[in-house]
């Protein structure tokens, strides 16, 4: 079986081995890859990236939360976390404000990030349709309780 190469879309030579076909950890690699990729392209005329609207995200769930709260929620490094914020805060998009205890920045969208984010949520909305195009609604949520299930399994967060 060969594969489409999924960041130029142009076939390539590379054959896909039933070994590699059967490991399920690499196909979850896979989709992972696959998806960000589609993502990124999607967000990019309306200025974001997966992992930006991904911070978004987090922030409007979690009004006032840390870079630390973010870095921990999204597997990224604390470096990686206050880079993002930076960038967001530049942009416009978020607010970062002193608590009214303790030295912890607090941070919360803007007007503008919440209407990028909504935006954004129309994207992942319809692209999550065509990554789920020829699931069942049961096998939908299916997949998705085998997925909450497997990062449990190994959330070292705990």
């Amino acid at each position: 079986m060969y594969v489409a190469n999924i960041f130029g879309g142009r076939e390539h030579s590379l054959k896909v081995n039933q070994f590699i076909n059967n490991r399920k950890i690499i196909n979850v690699y896979r989709a992972c890859a696959v998806l960000e990729t589609v993502l990124d392209t999607a967000l990019a005329p309306i200025g974001l990236t997966t992992a930006q609207w991904g911070s978004l995200r987090i922030i409007y769930e979690n009004p006032g939360c840390s870079g630390a709260d973010i870095s921990r929620f999204a597997f990224v490094s604390p470096q990686a976390s206050t880079t993002m914020l930076q960038r967001l805060e530049q942009a416009k998009l978020i607010t970062r404000r002193p608590p009214k205890r303790g030295r912890v920045l607090e941070t919360y969208l803007t007007q503008r990030g919440e209407e990028l984010l909504r935006e954004g949520d129309n994207i992942v909305d319809e692209t999550e349709a065509r990554f789920f195009s020829n699931f069942t609604p049961s096998e939908q949520k299916d997949f998705n309780e085998y997925l909450l299930r497997s990062i449990a399994n190994l959330d070292f967060n705990k």
